[in-house]
């Protein structure tokens, strides 16, 4: 964690209690805070305010723009318990997690953006080529426009803020459509957003598929979806009809590769943190461990060990342990488990919604929990003896999001990382590169397109434009016809044969 999240977390946290729960929750209905578009004409009025907003300039100032993400950085920290509450309703996520996870982690994004807003915004010169002489090259980044934020339910405030703020830094106005799975969180979320900022710049939207679907039909400049590979595709489908340039943040199957040489106590401990992170909702949680078979029994061990430490002798009442977020994805994730071959964990209580964290070893490539991604408390281990055949077998399989590699080789692990699609990963540890807000954030190929965070993030909501200044008192005859013999030898001498002199 750095600097820009420690208002958020030193100053306004405080120790939390295993036993420590919300008190007095308030509930917040499954339907939205704000109507849901009956008449979907209000949601293009919606649009249309938003364009003729953008389009008068009033995003355009910096002092503006700074001003609305301190607006929205107070909103956080003064409402902090309310929105918790509503995570507690939907989740049964502690207090700490959710300032943790939900709240801090904005707001760290919110001071980055208004530190470095000037810096960020500012014309970038380039080196200008010889035909253009006596041209001043320069790429300012603009705005988009109206963009659209679709966020998930997993993290119902982080995934739908970070890209908001980066929208809104980036000079944008924003219509933000967070997940109906969480009704409670989005609805804490809706009326805090639509009670302070004019629709005009920076609105939620409530409701389900129905929507979504109709969000989707509507043109905006710049689309950003966070979820599953499959919806993601729809997205993309329905940009194109506008030619709308998208963001996907997809999921996938993150691999950890455990090494003999790994440090066996220490990988175990930072994996099952890994994987109770947010009860392993995550797009970034490891999905799946390769352990070599010499090892496989010790590292059983030290997870089963670091999974009692943590959680102890009564995981289900362990403040660490949310709740699945609705039958539906219990189903799903039940569906994964297969009894014989689970070696630590493995209750549920459907009407609960509980799952023990569960390990499964000797796991097969044709178990039903490799089919799909786990995006659970479930944790598949397979053993493996040739590092040759494992890196042949994992470039063969969609590209996840992230791999781990836990060795106490660098090199090996280098070579892995090297070798491997990804969209990103670690060395020795799991999940964290994703809060290193300096470096860009994202997936490749069926784990999602384009990268967020950051500057990363405000180029991501804004165009590159290239402008060239150039003087009148100098002019290139040689692109005026006529076209002379004379003009083809110079413009081959200054084009062709100065870059092949160039690579000699």
């Amino acid at each position: 964690m750095n600097v820009d999240n420690c208002r958020s977390v030193i100053v306004r946290l405080r120790r939390i209690e295993p036993e420590d729960r919300p008190g007095e929750v308030q509930t917040y209905k499954a339907e939205p805070s704000v109507p849901i578009f009956a008449n979907f004409s209000a949601m293009n009025e919606l649009i249309a305010a938003q364009r003729e907003y953008f389009l008068r300039g009033h995003t355009l100032p910096l002092a503006t723009r700074k001003k609305h993400l301190r607006v929205l950085h107070d909103l956080l920290l003064n409402h902090e318990r309310t929105l918790a509450d509503a995570i507690y309703k939907d989740f049964r996520k502690s207090f700490y997690t959710t300032i943790e996870n939900e709240i801090s982690l904005p707001c760290g994004e919110i001071n980055r953006s208004i530190r470095h807003l000037k810096k960020w915004s500012s014309p970038r010169y380039v080196r200008t080529n010889l035909v253009n002489f006596p041209a001043r090259s320069r790429v300012v980044p603009v705005p988009f426009g109206v963009t659209l934020v679709i966020a998930p339910w997993n993290y119902p405030y982080m995934l739908s803020l970070i890209p908001a703020v980066s929208a809104l830094a980036a000079g944008n106005t924003v219509i933000l459509k967070p997940s109906e799975i969480t009704s409670n969180a989005s609805g804490a979320l809706a009326s805090l957003i639509n009670e302070h900022f004019p629709r005009e710049l920076f609105h939620v939207v409530e409701g389900g598929v129905e929507e979504t679907t109709a969000l989707l039909k509507e043109k905006f400049d710049k689309i950003f979806f966070t979820g599953s590979t499959g919806v993601g595709r729809i997205v993309m489908r329905a940009a194109a009809e506008h030619l709308t340039p998208v963001t996907l943040e997809l999921g996938g199957k993150n691999p950890v590769v455990v090494m003999p040489d790994c440090n066996l106590k220490k990988s175990a401990r930072r994996i099952a943190w890994g994987k109770m992170h947010n009860n392993g909702s995550a797009c970034v949680a490891p999905d799946h461990v390769y352990v070599h078979r010499t090892i496989k029994d010790q590292f059983i061990a030290e997870l089963e060990k670091e999974f009692r430490f943590v959680l102890g002798n009564d995981p289900r009442n362990s403040v660490l342990t949310p709740r699945i977020i609705n039958e539906k994805e219990f189903d799903r994730i039940h569906s994964m488990i297969d009894p014989g071959k689970v070696v630590f964990g493995g209750n549920s209580d459907r009407e609960d919604l509980y799952i023990e964290p569960t390990v499964m070893a000797d796991v097969t490539a044709g178990d039903e929990v490799m089919k799909r991604e786990v995006f659970g408390p479930v944790l598949p281990l397979i053993t493996f003896e040739n590092v040759e055949h494992l890196i042949s077998s994992l470039k063969r399989q969609p590209t996840p999001v992230a791999i781990y590699i836990f060795s106490g080789n660098k090199g090996k692990a280098k070579r892995i990382l090297r070798e491997v699609p990804s969209g990103g990963g670690m060395v020795n540890d799991v999940v964290l590169q994703f809060i290193n807000m300096n470096t860009p954030f994202g997936g490749m190929g069926e784990s999602g397109m384009g990268r967020y965070h950051g500057r990363t993030g405000f180029e991501a909501f804004s165009h590159q434009k290239t402008i060239l200044v150039k003087p009148t008192w100098f002019d290139l005859f040689l692109k005026y016809p006529p076209h002379r013999e004379m003009n083809l030898k110079i413009i081959r001498t200054v084009l062709g044969r100065s870059i092949r002199n160039f690579w000699r």
